[in-house]
């Protein structure tokens, strides 16, 4: 009996605090920064960037991810490959904004057509100092 008051002594404090560690995030700007072509890191990189709009909801966050690199062959096979298709549609209906960096696409000797779904505003000149700028612009940097 002793030893069960005194963990529910121990226990009680715990439980009252837990609000504290599960609270609200505030508003957050994000750049991932993916240039790697395993797809299977590709995809957990995805299912990181899912998690993370679902902790924050869509409407507090502004999320967007560099592509350049081995990873634009991800976009390339995704012309023709409905999972890939479909992995991107889901991420951009959360209202992330896949950049595309030009120098990727000039050394592949492709252009924005031949990738799934990329308009002209998704297009950076250049991967890395793109990414600086998002971050002197606020953006917090994340390679999964």
């Amino acid at each position: 009996m002793f030893s069960r008051q005194i963990l529910l002594w121990l226990v009680i404090p715990c439980l009252a605090s837990l609000p504290s560690w599960a609270q609200d995030y505030e508003p957050q700007k994000v750049i991932y920064h993916v240039n790697y072509g395993e797809i299977s890191r590709i995809n957990a990189t995805f299912n990181n960037i899912t998690n993370h709009i679902e902790a924050l909801g869509e409407e507090a966050i502004n999320l967007k991810v560099m592509i350049h690199g081995p990873a634009l062959e991800y976009f390339i096979a995704a012309s023709n490959d409905q999972d890939k298709q479909m992995a991107l549609d889901s991420l951009r209906f959360q209202n992330v904004q896949f950049l595309i960096c030009k120098n990727t696409l000039l050394s592949y000797q492709l252009t924005r057509e031949d990738l799934y779904e990329v308009e002209k505003e998704d297009l950076v000149q250049a991967g890395l100092p793109a990414i600086v700028a998002l971050q002197q612009a606020g953006y917090i940097y994340l390679r999964p």
